[in-house]
């Protein structure tokens, strides 16, 4: 189901009014799986129509209270998974990022970090999350992305 979420200036945006919170509430933490009307199973839960939901949510979108509105698909037990520490020459740390972020189906939120001097992990500025296929090594997966993106480790 496709729906217009522009702005609605008129309404409270913030995650303090009553209303939004209860919406979020239920939308952050009650929804479980894919869901074929997600805004009216919100509405249900949180005892509103679905015409509040859909205009409480236009407005923290247009405000950017809130960045997007998407179901998600939580893979934990689809594929092994990691949380990757990339020691990438600072000077390719952006091509990396952008690469990791647009070409390969397998990482996730990708993130560069800024760090404050000599700290345990500083060297590492780019982390992200890797999921791979089942039955296909890791650490293979690995060793391409950091052929392709020039990591050092």
């Amino acid at each position: 189901m496709a729906v217009n979420l522009s702005s609605s200036p008129t309404l409270p945006s913030d995650i303090s009014d009553p209303i939004n919170a209860r919406i979020l509430t239920v939308a952050e933490d009650q929804i479980t799986g894919f869901v074929n009307e997600p805004f009216a199973q919100i509405a249900f839960a949180a005892e509103l129509t679905e015409d509040v939901v859909i205009e409480r949510l236009r407005a923290m979108l247009s405000s950017g209270v809130i960045r997007r509105i998407r179901q998600t698909l939580m893979a934990t037990n689809l594929a092994p998974g990691a949380l990757v520490a990339w020691r990438v020459p600072a000077e390719r740390v952006d091509a990396a990022f952008n690469y990791m972020v647009r070409d390969d189906p397998f990482s996730g939120h990708v993130v560069i970090r800024s760090t404050d001097g000599e700290t345990a992990g500083s060297v590492a500025r780019l982390w992200t999350t890797l999921k791979v296929p089942q039955g296909f090594p890791m650490t293979r997966h690995c060793d391409f992305l950091a052929s392709k993106v020039g990591a050092q480790a």
